[in-house]
């Protein structure tokens, strides 16, 4: 999947928990392993929504 489609996953995943990449962006190193753990996590039974909800959740609780 296109890493500017995942980046807008991961905006709106990141405003459900009430942080507004906007005006308060991800390192750059962040926005590259978030991208890069989706991607790795992502199998054939899962959609691309649940593991972006699911990488946020465990970046935001620090759950990795």
């Amino acid at each position: 999947m296109e890493d500017k489609l995942l980046k807008k996953m991961l905006r709106k995943s990141f405003l459900q928990y009430g942080r507004n990449l906007d005006v308060d962006p991800l390192s750059e190193e962040d926005n590259i392993y978030l991208v890069q753990k989706i991607t790795v996590d992502k199998n054939e039974e899962s959609e691309w929504y649940e593991v972006v909800e699911d990488v946020v959740y465990s970046y935001l609780t620090n759950q990795e």
